[in-house]
């Protein structure tokens, strides 16, 4: 058999192995958006659920349902089950708690670009944000505890991250990690096992895309 051939059935192969564990990793799935006001809960959500990003933005007030959908992304064939977009006030910490309750991956979203600048105010509310998520942890252990997926936002307006982010995405990454709010996050979260971390920007479709691509690859990893 002549070697373009064998090389063409081997992607072929690749690819659908790689479909099937995302059909596995993801079937049936349910997946938690959690995070303060202004994080981009509502743009990630209506992304997954539609397809889009909203053109004005405005805080969510009231807990709301998002649908499911399947859709293609790269080589990635998802399928998202239909979610709740939940406020972000701490008023609503109950809220978030029987949404994770019946979640399998959590998404908790907050602002890289802030904590990147030392926001005193932010690193506040992140910590509290992962004590209630880190005890909602621990009462899981074993086979029923969810991923944890901790989602830094707004890279784009970090200088460091425009002009270096796609030539070294692993010194950005190694040096976000290293900030010490995020390594008492990622320690509240389980620790780096348990506690994944994916930066990016839900700017434009085109930067949601890359963070949801980055996302579930490490979903399916």
């Amino acid at each position: 058999m002549p070697l373009p051939v064998l090389i063409w059935m081997g992607a072929l192969l690749v690819g659908a192995i790689m479909w099937r564990k995302i059909v596995n990793k993801l079937k049936g799935k349910k997946l938690a958006v959690l995070g303060a006001r202004g994080v981009g809960k509502t743009q990630l959500i209506k992304f997954l659920s539609s397809g889009s990003i909203p053109a004005v933005t405005k805080q969510t007030s009231v807990t709301e349902k998002a649908g499911s959908r399947r859709f293609q992304l790269k080589e990635l064939d998802l399928k998202v089950e239909e979610t709740l977009d939940v406020p972000g006030d701490k008023a609503f910490y109950a809220e978030w708690k029987d949404l994770y309750a019946q979640s399998d991956i959590i998404l908790y979203l907050l602002r890289a670009d802030r904590l990147i600048a030392s926001d005193a105010v932010v690193e506040a509310r992140v910590r509290d944000d992962l004590r209630h998520i880190g005890g909602w942890l621990d009462a899981r252990e074993g086979a029923q505890r969810p991923r944890l997926f901790m989602i830094g936002t707004h890279c784009d307006l970090d200088d460091e991250f425009v002009t270096q982010y796609a030539d070294r995405k692993g010194d950005y990454m190694d040096k976000f990690r290293k900030l010490p709010i995020v390594s008492e996050l990622v320690a509240r979260g389980g620790g780096t096992r348990e506690t994944k971390i994916v930066l990016g920007s839900l700017k434009t479709i085109q930067d949601t895309e890359a963070l949801v691509y980055e996302l579930f690859r490490q979903v399916v990893s």
